[in-house]
């Protein structure tokens, strides 16, 4: 009995890390799994939900739209609309790249990603281009046997890069 204690105890204690470390390898492929299903769904979407051309405004919120689901679809659609009488006269152009993407939670039905997002705008009020980093968190949801996003919040970095030539322009 006593040789039975002993075994099972050394057996816990010896293997336990190989448990945590198999735990850890299996959290991993399933991390690596997901990003492999989000990926291509987060890259396009971001640059669709976070840019706009004012030639195309109404064209570039429709792109947008195409990757929501549930009511941030309407959220999404009443914030770029209070957007678009500014963008038309400013004649502003938003580019943005997602440049590294991380799983933050990943399931079957919902999954959140963080992207780290690269912003470019040029405005007929800037002398030249304004850079923005910010991290964009991305709550995506199954629809049929894709992904769309649920939501995104973007947290702005203090951070911004502007080009030398991305001055205000004088007053006329």
């Amino acid at each position: 009995m006593l040789a039975l204690a002993v075994v099972t105890g050394l057996v816990l204690f010896f293997g336990r890390p190989h448990w945590q470390q198999y735990q850890a390898r299996q959290e991993k492929q399933a991390r690596q799994a997901a990003l492999a299903e989000y990926a291509p769904v987060v890259f396009p979407a971001i640059r669709a939900l976070l840019g706009y051309d004012y030639r195309d405004f109404d064209g570039a919120v429709a792109r947008g739209q195409s990757f929501l689901t549930g009511p941030f679809a309407a959220e999404y659609t009443a914030a770029m609309a209070s957007l678009r009488t500014t963008a038309l006269a400013e004649q502003t152009v938003v580019t943005a790249d997602a440049h590294g993407v991380g799983v933050r939670e990943h399931g079957r039905q919902q999954g959140r990603v963080l992207a780290y997002v690269t912003q470019r705008r040029t405005a007929n009020g800037l002398a030249g281009v304004e850079i923005t980093y910010c991290e964009v968190m991305v709550t995506l949801e199954r629809v049929g046997s894709g992904w769309k996003v649920a939501r995104f919040v973007v947290q702005p970095n203090p951070n911004v890069r502007i080009s030398p030539t991305a001055t205000p322009r004088p007053s006329s």
